[in-house]
């Protein structure tokens, strides 16, 4: 017995609705955190809003062991005194630890240079990761990263 051609389009149109639906609740719960905490970190570096970057930033110690800490007075200052020209995220990656997973978001600086801006889950909250000793030269809030697909 052949099926009328309409319920097979429905059967599509169905199949295409779902699909967005699952589409959209990995992208909105998964995928955009990390990538809010990015931008927010960005308009605070602009703005050189001390307040709003001490609950944007966490300090690593060891990123691999998970050991994170908020950033000090000190720590803050350094980072406010860098010279901030805003990059653009251009790719994410998730890395998982055994404690905690990372969220590696290409980063791609104006002139052309690509690094990774870290952001991970802290107390509840999506924050960029700055590593308590300068990853490369450029700007101590990135970490060197190789680009490989």
């Amino acid at each position: 017995m052949k099926l009328p051609s309409r319920i097979s389009f429905l059967f599509f149109i169905g199949l295409f609705a779902a699909g967005s639906t699952a589409l959209g609740y990995y992208y909105y719960f998964f995928y955009e955190p990390p990538r809010k905490a990015a931008a927010q970190f960005m308009d605070d570096m602009e703005k050189q809003d001390r307040a709003a970057l001490e609950s944007d930033v966490v300090i690593s110690s060891d990123i691999d062991e998970g050991k994170l800490s908020a950033p000090t007075a000190d720590q803050l200052d350094t980072l406010l005194r860098e010279h901030f020209d805003r990059g653009r995220i251009v790719d994410q990656r998730r890395h998982e630890g055994t404690t905690h997973d990372l969220y590696y978001l290409v980063y791609r600086e104006p002139d052309g240079r690509v690094y990774a801006l870290i952001a991970t889950e802290f107390e509840g909250r999506y924050r960029i990761v700055i590593p308590d000793r300068p990853m490369n030269r450029t700007h101590i809030y990135l970490w060197d990263y190789s680009w490989t697909n």
